[in-house]
């Protein structure tokens, strides 16, 4: 595999901070801050605060699959949670619509820790996340298929 393939230089743009609210979900509370901002390509390079209840996904072995691995079903923690951290990358899809890959670190009252892909919809932000976004310029994150893997991966062009 051809490490350089699919890397691009870039620089940011500009920083948007600041935070989502109670009652939110995580994925609707970030494209609703990309939206107002007109962020279409970037990254956030964290969230913390604190959760209600969260719904993820994480890779699990199936040898059927290209890699030998596929991601699991939903799978619901409730809280309440300290969100530990959340970072990702913000795109559009192939039908030009907005795009986040998110990876979350989580822990419960008993001090477990719980990681894996943010699944929208699925989260609901109990006092509040506070959130980081670096936009990006001169290069744009477009997810699709990849023949290689078999995942909807993000290319920067």
């Amino acid at each position: 595999m051809d490490v350089m393939k699919n890397l691009k230089q870039t620089t940011i743009n500009r920083i948007i901070t600041g935070r989502i609210p109670s009652g939110v979900d995580l994925i609707t509370g970030i494209k609703e801050i990309c939206s107002k901002f007109k962020v279409k390509h970037g990254y956030i390079s964290m969230i913390i605060g604190s959760l209600d209840y969260l719904t993820i996904i994480y890779l699990v072995p199936d040898e059927t699959k290209k890699l030998n691995i596929k991601y699991s079903k939903n799978t619901k923690i409730n809280g309440p949670l300290e969100l530990l951290n959340v970072q990702g990358l913000i795109g559009i899809d192939e039908n030009s619509e907005q795009s986040i890959h998110a990876h979350i670190l989580v822990s419960d009252r008993y001090m477990r820790i719980f990681g894996g892909h943010l699944v929208e919809g699925g989260s609901k932000v109990a006092a509040t996340a506070e959130i980081v976004i670096h936009e990006i310029k001169d290069t744009k994150y477009i997810r699709s298929f990849d023949e290689e893997t078999g995942f909807n991966l993000f290319k920067a062009q």
